[in-house]
């Protein structure tokens, strides 16, 4: 009946219940594999098992179970530590005795040992019936085994049987009760207990031997399975589990006699290791029982049923039921379209403000939302602007709450839950986030969250990072060196598989094929798989110096399986990435850790601002300020709006203004005459005059009134900017201007050769004209020449002015005719600038 556990169910069971899901989720092939004995219920895990094996005894004599970081046994260790100072440690292991009392019980008396008459040892190698005959007689143990002119020689005793405590397989050595001496003494102890009560505690005792077996036979098949599956489970995540902590765990849950992990009360397990296992299993056990449609009834959800990391949404602080229910259905429905349980977790928050701000605002505490008006919710906002008044809440939590709290309304809405029995029935409809209650993030002349490059210096100083290697090992610093040049998302980061480099073959400036690094991950919160990111040679060496750490560290294991910055715990095989949030504590923990940090003025840097994510920040306005496309930059940065990438870099306006005022003496026409010679420095009006009186066009701005008044969209002259007496250009245009003055050479070669495919008044409108291109190269000569004749100081004022412009026009929506989109063609991103110009690439 045991043995067919393993296989099918004697009686037939419903295909729902727990027995039957467990029995479908055991893998019983590896758990064969790691040594567990269907027929027996006996797990025999190997001695060097990297989860379940346990440790010998060092002393050659002893084979008891090695205890703590000596690899000794509890009695060994006590006389290794009276051994005295001037006996080595490897001598002692030799010599030793063993341990300073035998261990009993397995070992049968030197009389009473055959088939029938089988009786545990006592003393001196007899059993209690023999030992006390001895010692009555005065005879020394040979004597009374082989006799003496008194008395005849010994002769073997009937057997009292096997203990009677069904776990137990040793012979017993007294005969009422038949028990042998440690399960008889715990009997004495535990008051003698008789009659029905004599077969409740042998039921419930455990195994005494600690042998590296782990014996499961006796439990119930519902128990049986619970414990099987805690055992597959810490086998798939690396969870150790030595097999004497896995006995000691079976002997608890056999001593509280439940049916099941679900039914123990870990409050009366001491904390050990196998209370670790239990939990472990108990947690394990209940998330596979669980199911979306059950855990969805719940007032704390468990987000493993929904398929995320391990977390909870804790509903239970909502006060009014319709909120609560509510927030359930939204929560569901949104729960497949988030990567983690965070976005989740932070709206909920929001919601428990609300409520607490309806429970305290309105006389009924908000029970019955048909009552609700919109001046609740604004309330709700001033209860957030008087806490970020008082200190208890920041800025930047009070506009997304009150963000979150909208957006939950209106999805809400969208979902049907206000509709004749949803939660939400009777809300009115102009029940809303009023719009003057949205808290605005910061206005775009504010500094971003980008690094100063002085600070990123000090950070990666082979000082500091040394730091951080001695205090979190080198994963760490490379991990920290790496973000520095590639910029991605800290779960990118940590998700790298070791096989994350790869090469491409180029044609480089000189014509010569190279081969060019890129960088190969996922990015799960956009949908991409594979995403190719070009690094350079410095970079690779820092992920093939990782990946050679790596591979040392984990021979056992193939390359493929293999994380690039491997979990340090519950990983033997290397296989699992470290987690998001054992990074970051190690990087708050090195960044505090480290000397005053300075910043662009010799200023003390406030360090709570430096987060990892800032290097993300940083490499997004690195390659803004080169004047990198936004498009470009959106798809380095795995942006699916130009919106998002935007909000990675600002520009003050104390910089952009003065950009401007050295760029205004520099604007030229179409002809290339200076508009604004005597200009040194705009007036405030003239800025306003500006903001309002021009709008941006491809290669610079145009101020005709009817253009500028349609945003763009209403070009009296269809767009023949280059010919245009209102239109504008300056300096910090002439990449737009130099790519699209090739892009017209290219295009009248091209439609000269198309003879066959254009009659010859097509292709007369379409070839660019002379007086085009001349008027593009006119409009270029003169902006090189007016930086040319600067004095040196002031042409680098200007290139940090064009700078400075490119990365504000980089967080613009640009609002051009749809059918200039892409009219201009950029130059290709290059993604390490300040290498090229160590290598002295003029390019």
């Amino acid at each position: 009946m045991r043995a067919a556990r393993a296989d099918v169910a004697l009686a037939p069971e419903p295909p729902s219940s727990p027995e039957a899901r467990l029995r479908s989720l055991v893998d019983w092939a590896l758990l064969a594999r790691r040594g567990y004995d269907a027929s027996a219920e006996v797990f025999t895990p190997e001695r060097e098992d990297p989860l379940f094996g346990y440790k010998v005894c060092e002393v050659v004599a002893c084979e008891q179970l090695a205890e703590g970081r000596l690899r000794l046994c509890w009695r060994c260790e006590q006389h290794w530590k009276q051994a005295g100072p001037g006996v080595s440690f490897a001598s002692f292991c030799h010599d030793a005795p063993g341990p300073l009392r035998r261990r009993r019980g397995d070992a049968l008396c030197t009389v009473c040992r055959a088939p029938g008459h089988e009786r545990p040892v006592h003393t001196n190698g007899l059993c209690i019936s023999c030992y006390q005959t001895m010692a009555k007689r005065g005879q020394t143990p040979e004597e009374y085994i082989a006799g003496d002119d008194e008395f005849p020689p010994a002769v073997p005793r009937p057997s009292f049987g096997r203990c009677s405590v069904t776990i137990c397989s040793r012979f017993a050595w007294r005969g009422s009760p038949a028990l042998c001496e440690q399960h008889h003494a715990r009997w004495s102890a535990e008051g003698r207990p008789g009659g029905p009560a004599m077969q409740t505690w042998c039921s419930r005792q455990g195994s005494l031997k600690r042998d590296g077996r782990v014996v499961f036979s006796g439990l119930p098949e519902r128990l049986l399975l619970d414990l099987l599956y805690g055992l597959q489970r810490c086998a798939d995540m690396g969870h150790k589990a030595r097999a004497p902590d896995v006995q000691t765990a079976v002997n608890v849950v056999r001593a509280q006699g439940v049916g099941s992990l679900l039914q123990l009360s870990l409050g009366r397990v001491k904390p050990s290791r196998a209370r670790l296992f239990l939990s472990f299993a108990a947690d394990h056990v209940a998330l596979a029982l669980s199911d979306r449609e059950s855990e969805a009834s719940n007032d704390a959800w468990d987000m493993r049923v929904f398929g995320k990391a391990a977390g909870r949404l804790r509903f239970g602080l909502l006060n009014q039921a319709w909120l609560r229910s509510t927030a359930k259905a939204w929560a569901a429905e949104r729960a497949d379209t988030v990567e983690t349980a965070r976005p989740l977790q932070d709206t909920v928050r929001a919601l428990i403000a609300f409520s607490q701000s309806l429970r305290r605002n309105r006389p009924d505490g908000g029970a019955d939302c048909s009552l609700l008006q919109r001046a609740d919710l604004a309330m709700f906002a001033n209860d957030l602007a008087h806490l970020e008044a008082s200190g208890d809440l920041s800025r930047s939590t009070r506009r997304r709450w009150v963000a979150q709290l909208d957006r939950f309304l209106r999805e809400a809405r969208a979902l049907g839950l206000s509709r004749p029995g949803g939660p939400m029935h009777g809300l009115a409809e102009d029940v809303v986030v009023p719009r003057n209650a949205r808290v605005q993030e910061g206005s775009p002349g504010q500094p971003g969250k980008a690094l100063p490059q002085v600070v990123i210096d000090q950070l990666l100083d082979p000082a500091a990072l040394a730091l951080l290697e001695e205090a979190f090992g080198s994963d760490r610093r490379a991990m920290v060196e790496l973000q520095a040049s590639v910029g991605r998302r800290t779960g990118e980061l940590c998700a790298l598989r070791l096989e994350c480099l790869d090469y491409e073959e180029l044609v480089d400036e000189a014509g010569q094929l190279r081969r060019a690094p890129v960088l190969v991950h996922d990015m799960p919160k956009v949908g991409v798989v594979g995403y190719r990111l070009p690094i350079d040679d410095e970079t690779a060496k820092v992920v093939r110096a990782q990946q050679a750490r790596v591979a040392a560290r984990y021979p056992g294991t193939e390359p493929r399986d293999l994380a690039l910055f491997p979990a340090p715990l519950l990983n033997p095989q290397g296989t699992k990435a470290v987690r998001e949030g054992t990074f970051l504590f190690h990087f708050r923990a090195w960044v505090e850790a480290l000397p005053e940090l300075r910043g662009e003025d010799g200023e003390p840097y406030d360090r709570q601002g430096i987060t990892f994510y800032s290097f993300r920040h940083s490499f997004a306005q690195r390659y803004a300020d080169t004047g990198v496309p936004v498009e470009v930059l959106a798809e380095l940065m795995g942006h699916a709006r130009l919106t998002s990438t935007q909000v990675y870099y600002r520009v003050t306006e104390k910089r952009k203004r003065k950009a401007v005022d050295m760029l205004a003496k520099l604007q030229v026409d179409r002809n290339g005459r200076r508009t604004r010679p005597l200009v040194e420095r705009l007036l405030d009006s003239e800025v306003a005059r500006d903001a309002v009186g021009q709008v941006a066009v491809p290669f610079g701005i145009c101020t005709e009134p009817t253009n500028v008044k349609a945003h763009g969209q209403a070009c009296p002259f269809r767009h023949q900017c280059l010919g245009c007496t209102y239109f504008r250009s300056d300096p910090s245009f002439l990449p737009e201007l130099r790519a699209y003055l090739a892009r017209l050479l290219a295009d009248r070669e091209r439609l000269r050769a198309a003879l066959p495919e254009l009659e010859d008044w097509a292709r007369k409108a379409a070839i660019p004209s002379a007086e085009e291109v001349a008027s593009f190269r006119r409009v270029i000569g003169r902006c090189e020449s007016l930086v040319a004749e600067l004095p040196d100081d002031d042409r680098a004022a200007v290139e940090e002015a064009v700078v400075v412009l490119h990365r504000a026009r980089s967080q613009l929506d640009t609002s051009l005719p749809v059918r200039f989109r892409g009219l201009v063609a950029q130059p290709t991103a290059r993604l390490f600038p300040n290498l090229c110009r160590e290598r002295g690439d003029a390019r």
